[in-house]
């Protein structure tokens, strides 16, 4: 049973491998309703997440899912 959890696993993870190649300090505009301005990303969380060098007044989490970020 162990060895078919960690095949899913592997196979899950073949489809969440970044596949825009983003990496720390790039420059990616932030996707919402509308475009936002390009902010530098602050680090890479991991299976497609990445924390962002937002405006110091803006009141919202830095943590996006890579679909966001374009």
């Amino acid at each position: 049973m162990e060895m078919a959890k960690e095949a899913m696993k592997r196979q899950f993870d073949k489809k969440r491998q970044n596949p825009q190649g983003l990496k720390e300090r790039d420059n990616i505009w932030l996707e919402a309703k509308k475009r936002y301005r390009p902010f530098k990303i602050s680090k890479n969380i991991g299976q497609g997440a990445f924390q962002l060098e937002l405006l110091e007044g803006w009141m919202i989490h830095n943590v996006f899912n890579e679909d966001l970020l374009i």
